[in-house]
C-alpha cells in the first residue's frame, strides 16, 4: 500500500518537474545547456512511463 502511495507521489513530482522544463524559455541558452535540459526531460519522461506502468499494471 505504501509503495503505491509513494509511486503516486513520485509521479506527481516528476510530472510537475517535466512541466517546468517544457515551459522553460530556451532563448539565450547555449547548445550544451539545451542538450542538458533535453536529457533531463528524457529521463523524466522515462520515469513517468515506468511509474504509470507500475501503478496501473
Amino acid at each position: 500500500m505504501t509503495d503505491k502511495v509513494q509511486a503516486k507521489h513520485d509521479l506527481e513530482f516528476c510530472s510537475a518537474e517535466l512541466s517546468k522544463y517544457q515551459n522553460l524559455s530556451r532563448t539565450g541558452l547555449t547548445r550544451n545547456e539545451m542538450l542538458a535540459i533535453d536529457g533531463i526531460m528524457i529521463k523524466l519522461r522515462d520515469r513517468i512511463k515506468n511509474l504509470r506502468e507500475a501503478l496501473y499494471a
